[in-house]
């Protein structure tokens, strides 16, 4: 997956497209849904030693990213 145009810019993922539609509240609730993910998989893996879980945690944690991220540029907009 490229993550940069040809001129250097940055060209956004799936994830980050998906975020930039959701309305604000919503996002909120996202990024709630988000850190409940990473903790949950987080401790499942303590306990099983399974790797998928770690790998459900680190997609939390994007998601998590991505949200933040345009809360930001929302924020900068206003």
């Amino acid at each position: 997956m490229k993550i940069f145009k040809k001129d250097g810019s940055h060209q956004p993922t799936k994830l980050e497209k998906r975020v930039a539609s959701i309305s604000t509240p919503d996002l909120v609730i996202w990024a709630e849904n988000a850190l409940y993910t990473i903790g949950k998989e987080t401790t499942g893996w303590l306990k099983t030693k399974e790797s998928v879980l770690l790998d459900e945690a680190e997609l939390g944690a994007e998601a998590l990213l991505a949200v933040i991220k345009e809360l930001k540029k929302r924020a900068n907009e206003f």
